[in-house]
């Protein structure tokens, strides 16, 4: 009980960090690096680069920086802030990973079982695919939002049936195990998993076993029907001109892309995974090693996470992208360094602003601090 409440009140006072604009302490480099990445946000929006983009980071319990810049909706001038609701694509994964990994410490789901084990009506080649073929891209199962008829088939309105229709039947591209290749439709399965598993809806496992536990108060499973309070609007630009993004009905993203979030929730939970406020040690560990292949080659792919190297130091991350909006979160565990970026727009590229802010707080701690606006790119 004790641990439990010392948890949830860690939680809560970086929301509440968060969420007041809190500044580091004096031994953190706050000025210079606070002032650096405000500006590199300012200079994207003002470039045209996105028309918003919420940026959050923290090192242990401290939020180093923590804004919004741009509009969340360009249509009725209304700023982003730290508590804009964007959706966050493929960042879903992590948490469709981590409701795999509840299920398995509960001793419900094993990793190394066919799926056709949870799912008895799935044609016959699920036989050769496990849970941990669907967690780490190595099943073979074609990727439906690779299909020829997928871009015109996004705004319809479709069931969990509609949408396994489109792929379930078609043959495996390559024996499982011996490849490794993005698919979503492996983390809709995942979803579907955990359905049949817990006799919950995706959206109510996650609410009641993550959302809930971490204290995840602006996280959702996001449908255009539902009001969701600060959610941001989606663009592109098509011809030089700035347009909504196309309607998506996110039903058919579900487990792979259809949560929104802000970047104050995602630092939280970021440091919730990282630090086994909601899974164990080993768990965490199978989160964040590489993949390897059945001949033992390695591959830069975990449960729902990209273990991954800048300059040197340890990354564990996920990016996102989905009609309008691009997202990434990155996590150093090293210097226990959280980083999310949230932008609506299209094409803007969140990875590399997480990373010139990575460099940044790395370059002030090991040098001292210098001018904010000398780039390390």
């Amino acid at each position: 009980m004790f641990e439990t409440r010392t948890r949830q009140c860690i939680c809560t006072l970086i929301l509440l960090l968060v969420r007041a604009g809190s500044t580091a302490t004096a031994a953190e480099p706050t000025d210079n690096f606070a002032s650096y990445a405000a500006s590199l946000c300012r200079d994207a929006v003002a470039s045209g680069k996105t028309v918003a983009l919420s940026v959050g980071v923290a090192r242990t319990d401290t939020v180093l920086f923590a804004d919004g810049f741009g509009l969340s909706n360009a249509e009725v001038n209304v700023p982003a802030t730290t508590d804009t609701v964007y959706r966050i694509g493929s960042v879903t994964k992590e948490f469709t990973a981590a409701a795999i990994l509840l299920l398995v410490e509960d001793g419900r789901v094993d990793l190394d079982a066919p799926i056709s084990e949870y799912m008895r009506d799935y044609p016959e080649h699920a036989g050769s695919v496990t849970v941990r073929h669907l967690l780490q891209h190595t099943s073979g199962i074609r990727d439906f939002t690779r299909l020829p008829d997928y871009r015109k088939e996004r705004p319809l309105e479709v069931t969990q049936s509609d949408v396994l229709e489109r792929f379930q039947h078609l043959p495996l591209e390559f024996t499982p195990g011996v490849k490794h290749r993005y698919c979503n439709s492996g983390y809709f399965l995942l979803a579907l998993i955990i359905e049949k598993v817990t006799g919950k809806t995706y959206r109510e496992f996650l609410e009641q076993r993550l959302f809930f536990k971490l204290g995840l108060r602006q996280t959702f499973c996001d449908r255009a029907a539902r009001i969701i309070p600060g959610r941001a609007s989606g663009y592109i630009k098509w011809g030089g001109k700035l347009r909504n993004a196309p309607f998506i009905d996110l039903n058919q993203t579900t487990g792979a892309g259809n949560l929104a979030s802000t970047v104050t929730d995602l630092i939280v939970w970021q440091r919730g995974i990282m630090k086994h406020r909601l899974l164990r040690s080993e768990s965490i560990t199978a989160m964040t090693s590489k993949g390897r292949l059945t001949d033992g080659k390695p591959f830069n792919y975990g449960f729902g996470i990209r273990p991954a190297k800048l300059d040197g130091k340890t990354v564990f991350r996920h990016g996102g992208g989905i009609s309008g909006f691009r997202a990434d979160v990155a996590y150093y565990p090293d210097s226990d360094l959280a980083i999310a970026v949230l932008a609506n727009s299209d094409g803007f590229n969140t990875a590399r602003l997480s990373d010139q802010i990575a460099r940044r707080y790395f370059k002030l701690t090991v040098r001292g601090e210098s001018d904010p606006h000398t780039t390390t790119e």
